[in-house]
């Protein structure tokens, strides 16, 4: 039995830190609100490295770190409030100390604007980040980058969950082993991650989640990340069961879906996808199925536990056949925020009648299939072949298609990346058609900026859309203490299932004794309330090693 008691670390040196004062606070949690739709923007805000709840003693210096996805070339403005009313203000110039692509980070002294100590309480962090923005559509990822490699990347996804510590996660699956060896964490089959600037995670880039990945170009498959933290994953190969994992991508955290005995048709269905839709019991998960004649567009809903009931074959929503104008093999699915459908049919024959693209009105819940779409696009069009991944933007007003063009093997060619409207289809090229293009997969993050899989170059790739733009991403409930009332805690011990240890505090205080297995996220586990500043602390022992701390209750 193994147990800890968590203090908090001291600021790390950054390459790049802003070192504006000294700090005084306690307690962050990332951002409670959505930023402004933009493209620049921060993530991974860190205080000491602590994601939430990071605990300091007045006059101690606290680091203040946030990670660009690229240079912030209008500037960086970190506002300290109380409540609603600015206490403190920061403004880094674009280009200077502060505003680079990567980590930066500053650090504050506890004063306000007038240089007066601010007192005892409760504070909030915002961190905004501005940019003048690019003249078309413009690369910002570093294909050097390691964490940018995949040798034959099938999907991308990311984390566009401002609330969450892995908020700008980017997610990539690798359906084929590099037939050089393995030297890089993308010539592993698997599944890899990276943050929003293209450096790999704390938690490592490349993890297997502990699955028997075929590694045939279709498993893994299509990935999505949903809005509560959770990373669903298509092994198509398996005739399209889907994984659901943490953001880490740990075993432990791994969850079976969908499984054989939810697949319609007799179970001769391969599915494709996933779309995910909602969250905790309300999530829907929305898969295609790629066969000539298949199911069309089928939709689930989840269990409490998080996995579709025993042999439920889910509801068909748009058939494929017969008087729907889905009269092809859908092969990829993605909603939008009003549930309007889109979906892609991957045609690759030269003057193929088929149409490529299409967007289905939201299911009306009448029990009726939907089928007549609202547009659909691409007959005969030999630019638009190989429709391979399709995805909205958060707004719900541009729509992504990769094609892969003309495949042979495991290449395509001639494919391109366009972006549509939603409200007609009507687009313009992101990427166009060339001899050596062959993009499996878009994604789109919180803020508007596109993600591409190349399969052709072994990466992916993140593409910022013109114009100036801005991003703020929020850290509320930053408590300030007086170092004597810091709580420590004590003495652990453990005894007939229990764990015990002492908590020295303030009197007359309320605690919340929270518990992590990684440091990073924490549950409340009990709440304690004592006229002595000195408590005994019991607690049911855990199962697996945990970590401990404790924080003044609001």
């Amino acid at each position: 039995m193994n147990f800890s008691i968590y203090s908090p670390p001291r600021p790390s040196a950054f390459s790049r830190t802003v070192i504006l004062d000294a700090v005084v606070f306690i307690a962050l949690c990332l951002g409670c609100a959505g930023p402004v739709h933009a493209n620049v923007y921060p993530t991974n805000v860190r205080v000491n490295d602590g994601a939430a709840n990071v605990i300091a003693s007045i006059g101690t210096p606290v680091t203040i770190s946030y990670l660009l996805n690229e240079p912030a070339s209008a500037g960086v403005v970190v506002t300290i409030k109380s409540n609603t009313t600015t206490l403190r203000t920061f403004s880094l110039v674009g280009g200077g100390a502060g505003t680079a692509r990567g980590t930066n980070a500053v650090v504050w002294n506890g004063q306000d604007d007038g240089s007066n100590n601010v007192a005892p309480g409760f504070y909030s962090i915002q961190v905004t980040a501005s940019a003048t923005g690019h003249g078309g559509w413009q690369q910002i990822s570093n294909d050097g980058d390691e964490a940018n490699y995949a040798f034959a990347p099938t999907s991308i996804a990311v984390n566009r969950n401002p609330n969450s510590p892995y908020y700008g996660r980017v997610f990539v699956a690798n359906a084929i082993e590099s037939f050089n060896g393995i030297f890089s964490p993308g010539d592993n089959v698997g599944l890899l991650k990276a943050n929003a600037d293209g450096s790999a995670p704390l938690d490592g880039i490349y993890s297997s989640g502990d699955w028997p990945w075929a590694g045939d170009g279709y498993s893994p498959w299509k990935l999505e990340v949903s809005a509560d933290d959770f990373t669903y994953v298509n092994d198509r190969t398996s005739q399209g069961l889907l994984l659901r994992f943490d953001q880490t991508l740990s075993p432990t955290s791994r969850t079976l879906v969908l499984r054989d005995d939810n697949s319609p048709d007799g179970g001769q269905a391969i599915l494709s996808g996933p779309a995910i839709v909602g969250t905790g019991t309300n999530t829907q998960i929305w898969m295609a199925d790629v066969r000539t004649n298949g199911v069309g567009l089928r939709r689930y809903q989840v269990t409490a536990n998080g996995t579709i009931a025993t042999n439920d074959l889910g509801l068909t929503i748009v058939p494929t056949g017969g008087d729907s104008q889905l009269t092809d093999a859908p092969y990829d699915v993605a909603l939008d925020r009003s549930n309007r459908i889109y979906t892609i049919h991957y045609a690759t024959d030269s003057g193929d009648p088929s149409y490529r693209v299409f967007r289905f009105p939201a299911y009306d819940e009448s029990g009726f299939p939907v089928t007549n779409a609202d547009w659909r696009i691409g007959s005969g069009d030999d630019d638009l072949r190989g429709a391979s991944g399709i995805s909205v933007d958060p707004s719900g007003t541009n729509v992504a298609v990769a094609f892969r063009g003309v495949v042979s093997g495991p290449f395509g060619a001639d494919g391109g990346v366009r972006v549509f409207s939603a409200e007609d289809g009507s687009g313009a090229w992101v990427i166009p058609p060339a001899p050596s293009n062959d993009f499996t997969d878009v994604a789109w993050d919180n803020v508007g900026n596109l993600y591409v899989c190349d399969n052709w170059n072994s990466v992916w790739r993140a593409y910022s859309p013109p114009g100036t733009n801005q991003a703020t991403t929020l850290a509320p409930t930053v408590q300030l203490v007086i170092p004597s009332t810091l709580p420590t805690l004590s003495a652990p011990r453990y005894a007939a299932g229990q764990f015990r240890f002492t908590l020295n505090g303030q009197p007359n205080a309320t605690y919340i004794i929270q518990s992590s297995t990684n440091l990073q996220s924490w549950t409340p586990v009990v709440t304690n309330t004592s006229a002595a500043a000195s408590r005994s602390i019991i607690l049911a022992a855990p199962n697996a090693r945990s970590f401990y701390r404790a924080q003044v209750s609001q």
